[in-house]
């Protein structure tokens, strides 16, 4: 067999090949989101509002995107490993954020807080378990 295929058929049975992979999708479906959320005004005063809900000052547009532009750096450094865990635990926060005012265990898992739950349990996950190999350091 050629040299390099056998190297990448043995990379490609490591667990750090399926973290790249997942880093890879959770990024760009960022990436994704924040530009669509910028091509419709709605999608980005519906971002920014439950900072509103806390009581953050300005508004809910001005909000929504700070957090479309946050989606975008933290999917770029998801996908390159650099600052993985940062990226990741601002994630996090922004997923508590969302969740904030409509906390609670029987409303957990429904439809319109289900993506909240996801990017929260993901940024915490992701935080412990760290980039893997194939990651600028």
């Amino acid at each position: 067999m050629i040299p390099w295929l056998k190297n990448l058929e043995s990379g490609l049975h490591k667990e750090n090949f399926g973290l790249l992979l997942l880093r890879f999708f959770w990024g760009s479906h960022l990436i994704v989101y924040s530009i669509c959320c910028f091509m419709d005004g709605g999608m980005l005063k519906h971002l920014g509002h439950p900072a509103i809900q806390l009581h953050f000052p300005f508004s809910e547009l001005f909000w929504g995107i700070v957090a479309a532009f946050t989606f975008i750096w933290t999917g770029l450094f998801i996908i390159l490993g650099f600052y993985f865990r940062l990226a990741t635990l601002i994630l996090f926060t922004i997923g508590l954020i969302g969740m904030w005012e409509k906390l609670s265990w029987k409303l957990f898992f429904l439809p319109p807080l289900s993506p909240l739950v996801f990017l929260t349990i993901l940024g915490l996950v992701f935080s412990f378990i760290g980039a893997g190999k194939f990651s600028i350091k």
